[in-house]
């Protein structure tokens, strides 16, 4: 078994890891202090404990770096030489809602503390305070950052189901319309091909439009599969067999300037899959992948075995183990950047002008593969290319 050494844990849009988030931006820390010298000292062990930290030392900095940083945590002291810290808290809420503010000052009271958990301050430390006592605070902080963007996730996904689910019965009701309307075409076309042989330039005509009718049939069939979950019967499919079919049909399809090529293992085994949304999220793939090299490229298409075990990093992200066969997209385009990436799986997300691209391509890609029993996982860098890995369950039985 061929297995795969040089695929990244790469799995993204899953329910354990938000989005690919870097831990180094949950835990940036802005400090706001008049004192330099405590602002560097405080800046410096925080440092040491993993956090990155941004110091300023009057409300305008403080303001201009909460805009430029976008901190998760602020510590800001009470008494500043310019303003007032609750009143920069109260700023700063108004300015970024999230922000969790941790109030810090020599001179405490019971007026202070209400005032500031008042303009929305989370918690109020004492100079001076043990670091244990200020990591422990800091790690509450972060933990509830954490719930606040899970939450946020969650509501987002429902909101994109519900869309989803909403599109899928405009889109199915549409469909069997338009079955309706074609189901009179193609009957009447079908006579008028009995009735034109003798005609050659009619029955040619007659051909080409019984085409078109077979175009309209395929897309009112990839209308009906989106939203649904349920992808109609599935199949034991031989990729070695049905990769290099779809490759001839690429050739005519894609630009003449990408380069398309096919590199297949040896002994690949089956997968079972709905044949049809296998060929669609492929070729999503394809024109994603051609849309990204509009000067030309070189696109390649690979499959090999991979035998996941437990201890393997895909597993932590979801993706159980055993044995899989991925197909993998690779392509030399303009790539994308992270924050791009992160956001790549979300159903009508698209950086593509207005009238270019619905944003439902990778989406529905990624639904094909959940519903598949395995996952997508992208691996992109701007001007390096994208490479998505379609990591398909073996098929329980085997062809012969």
């Amino acid at each position: 078994m061929t297995d795969l050494t040089d695929l990244h844990s790469d799995l993204v849009g899953d329910d354990v890891i938000p989005h690919g988030t870097d831990p180094a931006e949950r835990k940036r820390v802005l400090i706001v202090d008049d004192d330099e010298d405590f602002a560097a000292s405080l800046a410096g062990l925080l440092e040491l404990e993993g956090y990155q930290t941004i110091t300023a030392h009057d409300p305008p900095t403080a303001q201009s770096a909460l805009a430029s940083c976008q901190p998760a945590v602020a510590l800001v002291d009470v008494r500043l030489g310019i303003g007032n810290g609750v009143e920069l808290v109260r700023a700063f809420r108004q300015q970024s809602p999230d922000l969790i503010c941790l109030m810090v000052t020599a001179y405490a009271s019971v007026e202070t503390a209400v005032e500031a958990l008042q303009a929305g301050a989370y918690d109020y430390l004492c100079k001076p305070f043990h670091s244990a006592d200020l990591l422990a605070t800091l790690e509450r902080c972060f933990e509830r950052t954490r719930l606040m963007e899970e939450k946020r996730l969650a509501a987002e996904r429902l909101g994109q189901m519900q869309r989803i689910e909403a599109m899928g019965q405009l889109t199915g009701g549409i469909a069997h319309d338009f079955n309706n309307i074609l189901a009179v075409l193609l009957a009447n076309l079908r006579w008028l091909q009995e009735h034109v042989q003798a005609e050659p330039h009619l029955a040619e005509m007659v051909d080409d439009a019984l085409e078109a009718v077979k175009a309209g049939t395929d897309l009112t069939s990839r209308l009906l599969n989106f939203g649904r979950r349920e992808g109609g019967d599935t199949v034991c499919i031989r990729l070695d067999e049905a990769l290099p079919d779809l490759i001839r049909v690429l050739r005519r399809t894609l630009d003449g300037k990408i380069d398309l090529s096919l590199q297949l293992a040896d002994g690949l085994h089956a997968v079972e899959v709905h044949p049809a949304q296998l060929e669609t999220s492929l070729l999503n793939l394809a024109l994603n992948a051609r849309d990204a090299m509009p000067d030309g490229g070189t696109l390649r298409f690979e499959a090999c075995n991979l035998a996941l075990r437990p201890d393997d990093a895909r597993v932590a992200s979801g993706l159980p183990p055993g044995q899989y066969v991925v197909i993998s997209v690779i392509d030399t385009g303009h790539g994308m950047p992270a924050a791009v990436q992160r956001r790549a799986l979300e159903p009508l997300f698209s950086t593509k002008p207005a009238g270019k691209g619905s944003g439902l391509g990778l989406s529905m890609v990624d639904g094909f593969a959940r519903q598949s029993g395995g996952r997508l996982g992208i691996s992109s860098k701007p001007d390096e290319g994208t490479r998505i890995n379609l990591y398909l369950p073996r098929a329980p039985q085997s062809l012969t």
